[in-house]
């Protein structure tokens, strides 16, 4: 099943996520899943190479669409994910918000997962940023895109997951998401479990902070990291490369997959998986099961109010 993987099961477990297609197509790599029998095969093999979450996009768009996705692409999807490896945590996206959106509407899909026993984790970006990246031709974005979630919105999605007592996934897309994040985890607001993820660029997305360990300290100096589970993405490079080695070594987890690939070649998404799954056991941890991360997360995120920060200077 997960390749090398001689280490004691009480080795600490390594969170894989593996993010499967994105808003990626056929042009970009021949191997992204977009059907959904090459999505479900997809999902099985990166099961198989130690993946125990997975994020998958229904061919919707996100920025600059009507705020609402069809749950029925999912439903069926889900569901016979979910029949070959029960307890796997699958996730969709997140429409983007702005006028005309709402927040119950942008997560309407989620919620019908939820209801059908099929989701336990909600998407809650929790900020607002301008979404964009520089031009093969090295100039700056000029259009007006923003992927929007106000602080009304992130209360709302909060306050659903609890009544409904989901967990949620949170992508911190700029440091002002983590600082709120943690706003709500002292305030008693934050849903449990989370799994919070940590974005970095290379430079060609206008967003996150630079993969190396300077910047992984500084996203870890904004929040509790012993009481909020996190992990590295990098959306214009390969995480597998540098950050994942930084995050493991660290504690942290790792998302990968080819929504957000963009180092050489074309891989496929389990050999993305596989090579996390080689740099957890070298540093003497191992890919996390599906059906131990519930109590994983949970275990990270028990309550504990006297614990505070040291101030930033």
């Amino acid at each position: 099943m997960h390749p090398g993987r001689p280490v004691s099961r009480d080795a600490t477990p390594v969170v894989i996520e593996a993010a499967i297609n994105g808003a990626r197509s056929k042009a970009d790599n021949p191997h992204v899943p977009l059907s959904s029998a090459e999505m479900l095969a997809s999902i099985a093999a990166c099961v198989d190479a130690g993946a125990s979450v997975i994020h998958v996009h229904a061919g919707q768009p996100v920025v600059g669409s009507s705020g609402h996705h069809d749950p029925a692409p999912y439903l069926a999807l889900f569901a016979a994910a979910r029949a070959r490896h029960p307890g796997l945590a699958l996730y969709p996206t997140l429409p983007g918000g702005g006028p005309g959106t709402t927040m119950a509407g942008r997560l309407a899909h989620v919620f019908a997962l939820a209801r059908a026993g099929l989701l336990s984790l909600v998407p809650i970006d929790p900020g607002t940023m301008n979404y964009g990246q520089v031009g093969p031709d090295g100039q700056a974005p000029v259009h007006d895109r923003v992927y929007q979630t106000s602080f009304e919105d992130v209360a709302w999605g909060f306050a659903a997951c609890r009544q409904a007592s989901l967990g949620c996934t949170l992508s911190l897309f700029e440091p002002g998401f983590a600082r709120l994040m943690e706003a709500h985890r002292r305030a008693g607001t934050l849903p449990q479990p989370v799994l919070a993820k940590l974005e970095f660029s290379a430079g060609r997305r206008l967003f996150g902070l630079a993969p190396d360990a300077t910047g992984v300290a500084a996203w870890l100096r904004l929040f509790d990291a012993r009481r909020i589970p996190w992990m590295v993405t990098l959306r214009d490079g390969d995480v597998g490369r540098s950050l994942a080695g930084l995050a493991i070594r660290r504690g942290g987890h790792v998302r990968v997959g080819l929504e957000d690939h963009g180092g050489p070649g074309t891989p496929r998404n389990e050999d993305l998986v596989a090579h996390v799954a080689r740099l957890a056991i070298r540093a003497g941890r191992r890919p996390a099961h599906p059906e131990e991360l519930p109590e994983l997360l949970a275990q990270a995120g028990a309550p504990d109010t006297d614990v505070r920060l040291p101030e930033t200077p």
